[in-house]
């Protein structure tokens, strides 16, 4: 009944639980994606922790951050997040990987007071692709996917049969559990679906870098980043580099890279 009060009448953020904090020096924050936790930052955090301070949250709902019932739209999860870069007080390097950087993005869009750079990796911009038919076959069967994902009526242990162990963990790896499951569909509806990451990217007054991995099956690349080139006007650049949806070792060096370069 409080909890329905603070966060519900008050408006009062959820607290997100903090994975990672470790080091001295301009904070790091780092976002996770869909269905995963703080802990994917592992590689990168050893990269950073000399001279940074690094922090990775666990998003809401998955992790061990609370799990309310919500529609896990894109300002459900970015609200918590400026709460907690506030209590840092001081503007923050904000890495976010897939739907960790639709968030990252929204956060650097609504409050560009609390961060100085941002850093995109693998972040599922689909909206604005060419009137071309290989793509739009692509997108459709992304988008039935993901339609198929969001409509099972089903729990989590039959939905791990079909998705969790046959899916998941070949394309994206995941942390899926019975409690992250109402989570992770919602996420995938109403966060990645039904995305703002086109708008925030055309009103993004934040030093950014937008990095595509060559080998992702889950974001479109080349024709985004030619459009992300031409199209935008805000101090962005774009980079693609040898790997898949994953933070891999290399896709942890190049990342550590962009922030140095951003910290120099």
């Amino acid at each position: 009944m409080l909890e329905r009060f603070w966060h519900g009448f008050l408006k009062q953020p959820y607290k997100l639980h903090k994975r990672i904090d470790e080091g001295q020096g301009v904070p790091v924050v780092l976002l996770h994606g869909i269905g995963r936790s703080g802990a994917v930052w592992s590689a990168l955090r050893q990269l950073l922790v000399m001279d940074y301070r690094v922090i990775a949250f666990d998003l809401l709902g998955f992790g061990d951050s609370p799990k309310p019932e919500l529609m896990y739209n894109i300002d459900d999860h970015a609200k918590p997040v400026i709460a907690a870069i506030k209590k840092l007080h001081q503007p923050v390097v904000l890495v976010g990987h897939s739907m960790g950087a639709l968030v990252a993005l929204r956060v650097a869009r609504l409050r560009p007071d609390l961060v100085r750079h941002v850093v995109l990796y693998e972040m599922p911009l689909y909206e604005g692709l060419p009137d071309k038919r290989i793509y739009k076959t692509r997108l459709a069967a992304y988008f039935n996917f993901y339609k198929w994902v969001t409509r099972q009526d089903f729990g989590f242990e039959e939905a791990a049969q079909t998705f969790y162990e046959k899916i998941a963990l070949k394309v994206v790896g995941s942390d899926l559990s019975a409690e992250t499951w109402q989570p992770f569909v919602r996420s995938l509806q109403n966060t990645i679906m039904d995305q703002t990451a086109p708008e925030d990217l055309a009103a993004l007054d934040v030093p950014a870098d937008v990095i595509f991995g060559s080998r992702d099956m889950l974001v479109f690349k080349g024709q985004v980043k030619e459009r992300i080139d031409t199209t935008l006007v805000g101090p962005i650049e774009t980079h693609v580099v040898k790997a898949p949806h994953r933070i891999t070792p290399g896709a942890a060096e190049f990342i550590a890279q962009r922030i140095h370069a951003a910290c120099g």
